[in-house]
């Protein structure tokens, strides 16, 4: 497969996976709203901080409200990472792949690109916003799945698969750093405490592990066992750990996969250097920040491996 192809295919899959987990950071983070008593602090800005849009935001916005939270995720295609900035990402990285992409991938995403851009009205209602993020999710998972089902496990299937599970595993780690942050912020952390089993059980919900939680582990939800869980659970599509065992076996399909190989292994080591840290720490915090470093450089890998060197070859 040639570089550009790769690099294209590559990003096809992390994009809609972008997508896809920035609908439900924004959908969990609603619920949140709802869930916890109003006395607790609860800033929509921390969802800015989360994806590490700080910058781009005090330039472009300044106050930090709700609604300018909501367009500068959603809708704002000044900010490269916005929903509709990243789907218009994936269709054009489509379009140009569409001889080896099955061909309805095509249409589902301009109808989801259609989707989103006509409903920019939606964004100041709550109830309306978050219908739209479930039909965003619904979307992206359709389009993923006619990936899985109609392709042969070919060199396009593992760049896929690659980007998918680098970009999902990238987010998990945020969506755990966000409730260790949530914790540790609190001023009344009393308060908090009483109602922590709804904090993390709206974390296993954006990553759609709350039923595989309850079955894997059958212990009343707690901040440690579903940081455990979500990072090292060897059968859950959306722990780090799986998302890392998938990468290794599709890596070992494609050539020259060295550098590549080198840095899987740096991970796998760094994930079963695994402590019982305690939830909301700055121990925590730390690892989690480390583990994302170690997620860049995997990245930063796989161009060197197959999309850089030979673009200077070619």
């Amino acid at each position: 497969m040639l570089s550009r192809v790769a690099e294209r295919v590559y990003w096809v899959s992390r994009y809609i996976e972008r997508v896809e987990n920035s609908a439900r950071m924004i959908l969990v983070h609603s619920n949140l709203m709802y869930d916890l008593p109003k006395k607790i602090d609860i800033s929509w800005y921390r969802l800015i901080e989360l994806v590490s849009a700080e910058d781009l935001f005090d330039e472009l916005y300044g106050t930090k409200t709700e609604k300018n939270v909501m367009a500068m995720l959603i809708s704002d295609a000044r900010n490269p990472a916005s929903l509709l900035s990243s789907l218009r990402s994936a269709r054009e990285n489509i379009r140009t792949t569409r001889d080896i992409l099955p061909k309805e991938t095509w249409n589902m995403i301009n109808q989801l690109h259609l989707l989103l851009a006509s409903r920019e009205s939606d964004l100041s209602s709550r109830a309306k916003r978050n219908d739209l993020m479930e039909e965003v999710i619904r979307s992206c998972q359709a389009i993923t799945g006619m990936f899985a089902g109609t392709l042969s496990q070919n060199e396009t299937f593992s760049f896929l698969m690659l980007g998918r599970n680098l970009e999902r595993a990238d987010m998990t780690s945020r969506l755990l750093d966000e409730g260790g942050f949530f914790l540790g912020q609190q001023k009344h952390l009393e308060q908090v405490q009483a109602h922590e089993n709804v904090l993390w059980a709206n974390v296993l919900r954006s990553v759609s592990g709350y039923l595989m939680y309850r079955q894997h582990v059958q212990t009343q939800i707690n901040g440690e066992d579903v940081v455990r869980f979500l990072l090292n659970d060897r059968q859950f599509p959306r722990s780090v750990t799986q998302c890392l065992q998938t990468i290794e076996q599709v890596v070992q399909q494609l050539p020259d996969n060295d550098v590549v190989k080198q840095q899987v292994a740096s991970l796998r080591v760094y994930l079963q250097d695994w402590r019982n840290f305690e939830a909301g720490s700055e121990e925590l915090h730390g690892y989690l920040d480390r583990l994302q470093k170690h997620l860049m450089s995997l990245n930063n890998a796989v161009y060197q491996a197959w999309f850089l060197h030979k673009l200077a070859a070619a």
